[in-house]
């Protein structure tokens, strides 16, 4: 007899398709069997079978431990899911973006240091230079207010089920971001600024002479480090995270205050890092060093 009424564990079934997500993109195929995911913790198919329609609940610390090592996936990220802190899709994006920062960063690092330094000062001057044209002084940057400034470009909620944003070309210098129409999410906010990136640092950037001539090598590197500066402005940053208390969640916090993605806020803290730049906003005080250091790890 088919089973009626609410899943027990909604948490549980969410956790149980992201697993099954993450290993079909990690084999390249679509041939994921349930005992696949079952099998990581060992479950007979009677348990991964209760596990997958949420009538078991997986949420013990070595359980969802297990679960980030196979994966290779955060920790943090499983138990956000697990939770319910976030749902399928934010953690499934988290998880790409998360990829997609490291294949950035090694493809920027092959390239000579210095091309990448004046790319990320070019970069970080046009966004300082919008912050400064939409007055932009607490968080959260709202979008319309950077969208503005870019008049061939507009938006529009649409229905999507496979993609959060995607642009579209409406003639010749014109473009179209659509965005999953409903509540606008940390994620659809950061999919429209990395669609907005796209258009200006690949199609448009002629109208940008300030950007430079591109370099196929580092295009991308400028994209993420854009939409990083546009959403989360790095003094900015380390100011608010000076006024947190150390003892919560700091990634977490940071990501509600900014509106944005935690793996949003993780690149821009190593990107203080790996750019040196921590000396610069040490006005943050000592208290921020230690939520900085635990933060950025």
């Amino acid at each position: 007899m088919k089973r009626s009424g609410a899943v027990k564990f909604p948490n549980s079934v969410q956790l149980f398709k992201f697993c099954q997500k993450v290993l079909m993109s990690q084999r390249g195929s679509t041939r994921v069997h349930d005992q696949d995911v079952g099998s990581i913790l060992d479950f007979n198919p009677s348990d991964c079978s209760h596990w997958k329609r949420g009538e078991k609940n997986v949420r013990s610390v070595f359980s969802l431990a297990k679960l980030a090592e196979a994966l290779q996936v955060e920790t943090a990220l499983v138990h956000d899911l697990s939770s319910g802190a976030v749902n399928l899709d934010e953690a499934y994006y988290e998880w790409q973006e998360s990829n997609a920062y490291r294949a950035t960063l090694q493809a920027a690092q092959a390239c000579p240091p210095e091309e990448v330094r004046e790319a990320r000062r070019r970069v970080e001057a046009f966004v300082a230079q919008l912050h400064e044209q939409a007055e932009f002084a607490t968080p959260p940057l709202y979008i319309p207010e950077v969208m503005r400034f870019f008049a061939f470009v507009t938006v529009q909620p649409c229905d999507m089920l496979d993609k959060l944003s995607r642009i579209l070309r409406v003639k010749t210098g014109q473009y179209m971001i659509h965005f999953r129409k409903g509540e606008l999410k940390a994620p659809t906010r950061m999919g429209m600024t990395k669609d907005l990136a796209r258009i200006v640092f690949e199609g448009e950037r002629g109208r940008f002479p300030e950007l430079g001539t591109a370099n196929p090598a580092l295009v991308e590197f400028e994209e993420t480090l854009f939409t990083a500066s546009l959403l989360v402005p790095k003094a900015q940053l380390l100011a608010e995270m000076a006024k947190l208390d150390s003892r919560r969640n700091v990634v977490s916090e940071l990501a509600a205050l900014f509106w944005v993605p935690k793996s949003l806020i993780g690149f821009q803290l190593q990107d203080i890092v790996r750019s040196g730049e921590r000396t610069a906003f040490k006005a943050v005080g000592r208290d921020a060093d230690a939520q900085f250091e635990a933060a950025a790890s």
